[in-house]
């Protein structure tokens, strides 16, 4: 929570805090979800980005998340794309 408060920015609040001893994946991670909520996804250095493995599968995750969340669920037939992504829906 300190690192997220206290950060510059995005990079600058994951970075202090994965960079200290102790459970920095647990408070990157924290933190990386904080910032991304306030700041949003722009504010990601595109050079992380680049480098995200399965990139595509995480951003439409996301999105369907986003949408399922904000009240705007897909209604049959645009369903049949979520019953291919998510079996179990």
């Amino acid at each position: 929570m300190a690192c997220a408060l206290g950060a510059k920015g995005f990079e600058d609040g994951v970075l202090a805090a994965v960079n200290h001893s102790g459970d920095s994946d647990s408070t990157g991670s924290i933190t990386g979800n904080l910032l991304g909520a306030i700041h949003g996804v722009a504010a990601i250095p595109t050079r992380w980005l680049d480098a995200l493995e399965a990139r595509a599968i995480i951003d439409q995750i996301a999105c369907d998340l986003h949408d399922a969340l904000a009240g705007r669920p897909p209604t049959w037939p645009s369903t049949h794309g979520w019953w291919d992504r998510y079996p179990g829906w």
